[in-house]
């Protein structure tokens, strides 16, 4: 049971209203409409109902409050006593595809300082493929990239997706008619590490649509693609979340194609290790991380982890 959807619970409950609930918890009134839902269709009940004038607890959902909030106050004992009580320490290896860079790593970062001030952090920024060897070799203890590591010294988590699209320079885009992807392809295409998920996501649309590009560019580094992609150098392939402050100053624009490239999947690793629980508490983290960003930029850019 997510205890995010408990606590969006209990304060729609309190307050009697999404959009209250939304301002208490700095969410939008979407994403608490969303905790709301996943809740609902966990249980097979309706918790609210709602009328115009008023929102109302149904008989499920009066039945549910009182073991809401008891949930969520052993939460707050536990978190209590595991901060106090057994301060992680020593050095860990994190290893994160340059996504993460751009997107949530400076709150993650902050927030594990804040938590286990004690942790020495060993950071990494590597495309997925040397991340998976690095964590089978022992050499990273955490790696945040794109696809799950089939080893029985690893464990795996969904943390998410963020949708990709089709950019290039700001200025003449609004407007601008859908592209085919052959249209489109008449220009150089712009990717970033062979074989990274973009890239192959690229390889599979131009498959798909019967479309030979006269020609890609692999680059591992994403500002380099957007000083390209700025520049006018050829249409990029990126995850939309990764750029949105280019896209919100005007710097990019999403360049209107009708061929879908999907989303970029996001995965957090961790090495088991039953002598030391840092790894574990720091993929949980990564996840926490990943679902605040989501609900914070909105699905646009980035869809929430589902689960526990």
């Amino acid at each position: 049971m997510n205890t995010r959807f408990l606590e969006a619970f209990v304060w729609v409950a309190r307050l009697g209203s999404f959009r209250g609930a939304a301002d208490r918890l700095n969410l939008t009134q979407a994403a608490i409409s969303s905790r709301i839902a996943s809740l609902e269709e966990d249980f097979g009940q309706k918790l609210f109902d709602r009328d115009p004038r008023e929102l109302k607890l149904t008989a499920a959902g009066r039945v549910l409050l009182p073991y809401a909030e008891r949930m969520l106050e052993i939460g707050r004992d536990m978190q209590t006593a595991v901060r106090t009580g057994s301060e992680l320490t020593g050095t860990l290896r994190i290893g994160v595809v340059e996504t993460i860079v751009h997107t949530w790593l400076i709150d993650f970062l902050d927030e594990l300082k804040r938590r286990h001030g004690g942790l020495e952090i060993q950071l990494t920024a590597e495309p997925t493929h040397r991340l998976h060897e690095d964590l089978r070799r022992g050499q990273t203890d955490v790696a945040i990239q794109t696809d799950a590591i089939l080893d029985e010294s690893v464990r795996n988590r969904e943390i998410g997706l963020m949708p990709m699209g089709w950019v290039g320079p700001g200025g003449g885009q609004a407007g601008r008619r859908v592209l085919t992807l052959a249209e489109l392809a008449e220009q150089p295409l712009i990717a970033m590490t062979r074989g990274s998920q973009p890239h192959l996501a690229l390889l599979d649309t131009c498959r798909r649509e019967d479309v030979t590009p006269k020609t890609i560019h692999c680059i591992s580094s994403i500002a380099a693609i957007i000083r390209l992609a700025t520049a006018g150098f050829g249409a990029a392939v990126l995850p939309l979340a990764a750029i949105r402050e280019e896209l919100a100053d005007g710097r990019l624009a999403i360049i209107p194609c009708s061929a879908n490239l999907g989303p970029l999947r996001l995965v957090v690793s961790h090495r088991i290790d039953p002598t030391n629980r840092a790894s574990e508490v720091v993929a949980a983290l990564a996840y926490e991380t990943a679902l605040a960003f989501a609900e914070r930029v909105g699905a646009p850019m980035a869809v929430p982890p589902t689960g526990g």
